[in-house]
């Protein structure tokens, strides 16, 4: 069963779809009822299988071995335990909670219990990531030293999710770094195989504040006179260009997109919302090891894409989400092209290897998911102590 209809749970309804004889989708709740309607249309649920709420749904007696938990970040917990309570197995998306606590209790109920509980960590899954900790892990170019790795969030997603959507407003959500980046340092310490033992951070909402908004600029884009001067324009974005519009569908998506620029708050010019998410921030963490990590998330990019550089003791391995160059300090270098690849769908086939891989763990006990929740748990835990340390002012030095 589904809970939530949104597009991640559309994303793993695809593969159930594509493997009957696998699994099928037995019920759904969402607060939305043109999504929850539509999605149970797409699986054939009947409509004893549809309800409002995860309390209506896991109190319906439905029987499951399993529950995918798409709902917001901050609405994970309660369901998984009712989950759990039921019998059943659960896969939940990421991040788990932005509570540590949470996490926590969720992993010790799921051992308690002996069920699956799995985390939508899809990089684990991702071609080309996979390829970067073969490379690591071969130890081919010797033990690694150190990794910079830059998440380059993009303008548009930036002012589209983390300044007019939801996730601005980090005590409704999670902060960014949590939000945005447990996929990526779940990923560093997934290719390292280590944990961290070290975490500092600094960073902080620069620019999309009050105080930069220009004098002749209106609270909404569509009736402000300097609109077409904006790179943040919102009219510019989902009408003219129309991006970032997936989730404006009803009644119509052209007339939601008007809703949503003359009413809703996407319109909203982007230097007056109730944002306080960082628009940029560094962490950084030392491994077990000691193994040195930054990774540095930017909202100021033309582009959204992550860019890796490993250096090791035998050489040095970079790659821009696209191609890996291998360069050995002895020998010439190679390259390793992904660009076919990472332009397929459903982040390169890793969506659907995900849901494989848990659908194989709830058939057979034998079988260990990637991207299990105790995995999981160490980057939430890096994310919330780094965010702890950007809120008390990060590692300062006074000038010499």
């Amino acid at each position: 069963m589904f809970v939530g209809a949104g597009n991640r749970a559309g994303k793993y309804l695809s593969w159930v779809e594509n493997h009957p004889e696998r699994a099928v989708a037995v019920g759904v709740a969402d607060v939305d009822a043109h999504r929850r309607e539509e999605f149970a249309a797409r699986a054939g649920i009947g409509s004893g299988g549809v309800f409002d709420s995860a309390e209506a749904l896991f109190a319906s007696g439905i029987e499951a071995d399993a529950a995918v938990v798409c709902t917001p970040e901050g609405a994970h917990f309660a369901p998984a335990m009712e989950a759990l309570a039921c019998g059943m197995d659960i896969l939940l998306e990421k991040p788990v909670s932005p509570s540590l606590e949470e996490c926590r209790i969720v992993e010790a109920e799921a051992i308690r219990l002996g069920r699956v509980a799995g985390v939508c960590h899809v990089l684990r899954y991702h071609p080309y990531f996979s390829a970067l900790r073969s490379l690591i892990s071969s130890g081919e170019l010797g033990r690694p030293v150190s990794v910079t790795h830059r998440v380059r969030v993009g303008v548009d997603r930036a002012c589209h999710t983390f300044v007019r959507g939801p996730w601005g407003e980090t005590s409704a959500t999670s902060p960014v770094i949590l939000s945005k980046c447990c996929h990526d340092v779940d990923i560093l310490l997934w290719m390292l195989g280590e944990k961290a033992e070290r975490v500092e951070s600094v960073g902080g909402r620069g620019w999309f504040r009050l105080e930069n908004k220009p004098q002749k600029a209106s609270d909404r884009c569509v009736d402000c006179p300097i609109e077409r001067e904006c790179r943040f324009s919102a009219v510019d974005l989902y009408r003219r260009r129309g991006e970032w519009t997936g989730g404006f569908t009803y009644p119509t998506p052209a007339e939601a997109v008007e809703h949503e620029l003359r009413e809703g708050r996407y319109g909203r010019c982007v230097y007056d919302c109730d944002n306080d998410a960082a628009d940029r921030q560094m962490l950084i963490m030392e491994t077990e090891s000691g193994v040195v990590v930054s990774l540095a998330m930017d909202f100021f990019t033309a582009d959204d894409s992550r860019h890796t550089s490993v250096t090791l003791t035998g050489g040095e391995i970079t790659g821009d989400g696209k191609k890996i160059i291998v360069a050995p300090f002895r020998g010439p270098e190679r390259v390793i092209d992904f660009t076919d690849i990472v332009a397929q769908p459903f982040h390169a086939g890793a969506d659907m290897a995900l849901i494989d891989d848990f659908v194989s763990a709830v058939g057979s006990r034998n079988h260990r998911m990637r991207s299990g929740i105790s995995d999981a748990i160490e980057s939430h835990r890096v994310c919330l102590e780094a965010e702890k340390s950007r809120l008390s002012g990060g590692c300062r030095t006074k000038p010499a």
